[in-house]
Order: structure tokens, then sequence, then C-alpha cells
């Protein structure tokens, strides 16, 4: 039975198993101090949290609630309603059992170490139970003031960044891409941030995640040369995170079957980070089979659990370009579309070099006391996990990459020359002339190829009136073919396409459609769409957040609201001139 927010189970199994920050080791010392002291921003030695509590700001305003998150958590749908809900999920009111904290963390960001970072304007609130399903998921408030971790920075997050990550958060969970999620945004009038040149008002965003360890939680103990508590924290995931549940996951468990990959040294902590490096190849996967584009893959941002996390720059790709970015900032496209596969690779081999010792350490052997001999040994052992792990990587990221890819085509079969003779030159075309990924293969999934006027069709020049609807009205300066060589190289494809459908009997239009509708989204979030919801919510509208709110939670229905017809063909339609390939700012 569906519960309340008051009422649900609520936890705290990190600070319960982890060691809180030695400046405030209890609670009591955490509610006796200062807030000034409690919030001081300060590098910690030791431990793992520090307990810390809301900031209060002088109004609340709840603008949005998913009702997806809501039902995923376990509430009733009414309880969006209620007082004591807006409250929390605002940030106006904490629970004090368990109390809220802010973890610590560091990363390595665009290759390079960043050190201590941690949750500088984020605090996790509980953990909640769902009473039906007993999935577990830990409430956290984004933009909720400063802590320990804020660095620089004043622990705000702007309404722009915060509409941007409650939008992207369930929209990425509709399409069935791993991510944390999002339960509610709301604005706080009277208080506002600088960033650049202005101010901008402010926001808090309730969000939830299986976890929120990241490969930067890791990072930071090793860089302390803290061995226990690298250990405490790979034990607190595997016993906690995972339940004790390791490679035995229905997202990677056919493709890690299959893979096969040989591991000579297999312990407890091997099969952890086998979980955590499949998770994130699944993960990976999906976001290429779908155009996501993160922005800044660093490995504070980097989730165990195989999470989209941490929406910043993010975007979804509109002309398909592998040198595509969403971040203004990342000039070497380390985050580019094409560079992604291996900067989260890149990110495994820091958390493999995290926990090398113990990966490479036999049943019950003495860390702090090994012989030169004995630790070179280890770190060889460590090395070839990594390395086999590597392979493993590749191997679930590229079955899952072609598992998914096939069904946006609407194929039936996946042949091994599809991925050299059908997807690499179809991507190959898309770039030559800068095609709109999504349109794409929706619009593919929708032509009829054996009924209709197109059943006799064979030739290319048969083709020539079905192009046209896949090219944009407005020419894309990235374009490197002419309109007249896209043409003809448009139809060569669909000529091809229909015989590689005819090859494997999948002739029937009409339930290739329904596959087609199954996996390719009618509504992409687009950069240039949340621009316009953000520009209508700085001026006090917010009746587009709600709309598309729940267009992103239903991205392939075919309609949303009867009254909105015209503005959902627009945001369903080709990319507006000047807004194709938008990026971002790291600013939030």
């Amino acid at each position: 039975m569906l519960t309340t927010l008051k009422n649900i189970k609520k936890t705290s199994s990190f600070t319960a198993r982890m060691t809180p920050d030695a400046l405030f080791p209890t609670l009591q010392s955490v509610k006796e101090a200062p807030e000034e002291l409690l919030r001081k921003d300060r590098y910690l030695k030791g431990g793992n949290f520090t307990w810390v509590y809301p900031e209060q700001r002088p109004e609340y305003k709840l603008l949005a609630v998913s009702p997806a998150a809501v039902h995923d958590i376990g509430l009733e749908a009414s309880e969006a309603a209620s007082d004591y809900f807006k409250d929390i999920v605002m940030g106006k009111k904490y629970v004090e059992d368990p109390f809220p904290y802010a973890q610590a963390y560091a990363g390595w960001q665009f290759g390079e170490w960043a050190g201590q970072l941690g949750d500088g304007r984020a605090l996790s609130l509980f953990e909640t139970h769902n009473p039906v399903t007993g999935k577990r998921y830990e409430l956290q408030l984004k933009g909720s003031g400063l802590t320990p971790y804020s660095r620089f920075a004043d622990g705000k997050a702007v309404l722009r960044s915060s509409i941007r990550e409650f939008l992207g958060s369930e929209y990425v969970n509709a399409l069935g891409i791993p991510t944390t999620r999002a339960l509610s945004l709301a604005e706080l009038p009277g208080t506002t941030a600088r960033r650049g040149r202005g101010k901008e008002p402010c926001a808090v965003v309730c969000r939830f995640a299986e976890s929120w360890v990241r490969v930067g939680t890791f990072d930071l103990l090793r860089n302390r040369g803290d061995r226990p508590g690298v250990k405490q924290l790979a034990d607190y995931v595997v016993e906690d995170v995972f339940q004790d549940k390791l490679l035995d996951n229905d997202l990677t468990r056919d493709a890690i079957s299959k893979a096969a990959i040989p591991y000579k040294h297999n312990n407890r902590y091997v099969q952890l980070y086998r979980e955590i490096v499949t998770r994130n190849a699944y993960m990976c996967a999906l976001w290429q089979v779908f155009g996501y584009l993160n922005g800044v893959v660093n490995s504070d941002n980097t989730s165990v659990y195989g999470l989209t996390i941490d929406y910043g720059p993010y975007a979804f790709m509109d002309a398909f370009d592998p040198n595509y970015t969403p971040n203004h900032d990342d000039g070497l496209l380390r985050y580019s579309y094409k560079n992604v596969p291996t900067a989260v690779w890149w990110n495994m081999v820091r958390l493999g070099e995290d926990l090398a010792e113990l990966l490479g350490a036999q049943e019950g052997a003495d860390l702090e006391n090994l012989t030169k001999s004995e630790k070179n040994e280890l770190l060889d052992t460590a090395e070839a996990v990594i390395t086999s792990a590597g392979e493993e990587y590749k191997a679930v990221f590229l079955y899952t990459y072609k598992k998914f890819i096939s069904k946006r085509y609407g194929l039936l079969e996946q042949r091994d020359s599809d991925f050299d003779e059908l997807m690499t030159p179809t991507l190959n075309m898309l770039e030559d002339s800068a095609l709109d990924y999504h349109r794409f293969f929706r619009l593919l999934g929708d032509l009829p190829f054996f009924s209709g006027e197109n059943a006799s069709k064979s030739e290319p020049a048969d083709f020539a009136p079905d192009v046209e609807q896949f090219i944009s009205p407005e020419k894309n300066i990235n374009a490197i073919k002419t309109p007249s060589q896209t043409r003809t190289e448009l139809a060569q494809f669909l000529a091809d396409f229909k015989k590689r459908l005819a090859s494997e009997n999948n002739t029937d239009d009409a339930s290739r459609k329904a596959r087609s509708r199954e996996i390719n989204p009618k509504f992409v979030l687009r950069s240039w769409v949340m621009q316009e919801v953000v520009e209508d919510a700085h001026k006090g509208d917010y009746d587009k957040l709600e709309r598309v709110l729940n267009m992103a939670l239903h991205p392939f229905a075919e309609s949303w609201d009867e009254d909105w017809d015209d503005e959902e063909a627009r945001f369903c339609g080709h990319v507006p001139k000047y807004c194709d390939s938008i990026q971002q700012t790291c600013s939030s």
C-alpha cells in the first residue's frame, strides 16, 4: 500500500556505516555548533561526511512535482499537496532522525586532479523504502545552502539550471536510461545568486537515487592514503548499496555472460569493481544510442551505481555530430559524443587504481605490512584485473549499443555485419549532411516500405519523394554535403534499407512502426525547448514548465494536451534556426 512522506520508512545507511567529520563527530556537537562554523569551508583530513541542515530562505514556492517520481518512491498521488511533503522537499523543514548530511568526495576534472570537492550545495535527507516494491532511494536537496564543501561557491542553485535538472532527470528515466531522479522543483523567491555579470533567481530540486556514492568518493580516500577508509567504503557499497548481489542484475547479466571475460583473480572487491564497470558501460551505451551528452563526465560525476548523475551542461544531440559537446568550456572535446565512452572508461581506471590493493589482495591479507615483493605481486594482479575489466567494459558497451540501436532501426535481427555495413555508414551520412539524429529514426520507423505506394519501390530514384521529410528547411552550416548530394545518399540508403528489411522478412510495416515508436520518442527534450521554459519561468509563467514536464514523462506518446497541439507540434518538429547544437556553461 502506498503511503505518505511523513509515514514512509526512513533510514540513512551511509551515515550509519561511514565515518563522520572529525570536527563534528556526533549529532549533539552539530546541534550545539554555531551555524557559521558548521558550514565553514574546510578540508577534511578524515571522515566521509558532515551532518548539516538546509539553510533557511525568506520564501519558498513549489513549482512542480513529478507524478512518476512520487509513485516510484511509494507515495500516494495526493501526497504532493500535503504541507509536510512541501516543507521537506523545499528545504523549509527537515527530519532530525535521520539527520541530513553532505558527502565528502574528490575527483578528476577534465583529466586533472581537482582535490576535495563534495556536496557543496546538496544535502542528503534520508532514504525512503517503497512499501510496495521494497526499493530504497536516498532523497537529496540541491540548492539547499552552504556546506563545508562549498569551496568558493555560495551553496545556491539558480532556477535556470534547476529546471534543466528537474526535466532532464525525468526525461532520461522515461527513455529507460539509468539515472538519478527528480521529485520536485521549488523556487526561492527573494533568494538570488550572482552568476556571470548578473543575479539570477534561485531554486531547490529534490532529487533521489539508489546511491549518491561516486567514483570521486573513492578518489578522496585513496588520495588521503586511507587504506581502512577505502575498504570501509568498498564494504559499504557491496553490502548496503548492492545488497551483496554482484554481477547478477537484469541490465548487464546477459552481456557479461556472453562476453565471458576470464579473470585469474575474482575476489569480492574484483566483483564489486566489475559491477561498477559494467553498469557504467551499460549506461554509456544508452547515452550513445539516444544521443545524450552529459557534458562533464568527471570522476566526481560518475556513479558507482551506473546512474546518469549531475545534470549540468547536458544536451541531446540535434544534428548528428560526433564532435559535438554541450559544454562551452570543453574546448578539447574531451566529453564530446565520440569521446564519451573513452572518458567513462578513464574514470573506471581511476577507480581501479583506488581499489588496487583490494583487487589484488588475497583473502585475509595484511595490507599494512606487505613486503616489497608481495606489494609488487599484488599490484601486478590488480593491473591484470583492470585490463580484463577493460575488455568487459568494451564487450558490455558494444552488446548494449548494438541491441538498442538495432531496435531504433526497427530491425528484427542483429547481424555481425550490421555495425560495419549499416550503422557506421548511416552515421557517416547523418554527419556529412548534418541530419537530425532523432527525427531520422522516428521518420524511418514510420516510413512504409512494403505497403501503399512504396510497395513496388526498389531503386533509389523511386524513393526521391520520401527523402524530403528527413531534411530540415533550415540549412545547417556544419553540413559538408550539398542538398543534392544529401538527397541522393538518402534515397540510396532507403533502397538499401528496404532490402535489409526484406532479408529478415521484416515486411509488416505496421508492426515495425509500432516497435519503432516504443523506442524512438516523438518528443526529444532539446536545449532550445528548455531555454523557452526557463525564459517563461523567469517571467513568472510556469505553464510551459508543467506541459513540457508532461511531455518529458511520456516521450513516446502521440499527443499530450488537446489545447496545446500547435506548441506540441513545434516542440516535436524541426529545430528552429540558430537553435541547433546549443552549448551551456557549467554556471549553475
